[in-house]
């Protein structure tokens, strides 16, 4: 009877977060915002529902990013610096069952596009 009791307790305190996978690893970014491909490559760490990282491109160096996740559901901002101008980027995009892929979209200060992810 112990033993089901603290399976039950168990089960009850894991984070949903961990439902759809972990998002830990590395990460090819692949979107458009307005016709501007936007192509990264992350590495993302997962601490129970926050993600943080880091993140780069050819064009832009690297940076910081950080977000949650919450059952399926993940987002994802971090801020950059594109030819003299900053630019906040809010992803909003759903884990496949696998947690080896998201897909979802793109926010820029009122423009929008779409992305893709896959695991490495």
């Amino acid at each position: 009877m112990r033993r089901i009791a603290l399976s039950l307790f168990a089960a009850s305190v894991i984070s949903p977060a961990f439902a759809a996978g972990n998002l830990s690893g590395n990460w090819q970014f692949d979107g458009d915002v307005d016709g501007h491909p936007v192509v990264m490559s992350c590495a993302l760490v997962q601490d129970g529902t926050k993600v943080t990282g880091k993140c780069k491109s050819t064009e832009l160096g690297e940076w910081t990013i950080s977000g949650e996740v919450n059952d399926q559901k993940v987002t994802l901002t971090y801020s950059v610096n594109y030819q003299g101008t900053d630019y906040t980027l809010n992803y909003a995009g759903t884990i496949d069952s696998s947690a080896a892929s998201l897909n979802g979209q793109i926010d820029v200060g009122g423009a929008s596009g779409v992305f893709t992810a896959k695991k490495e």
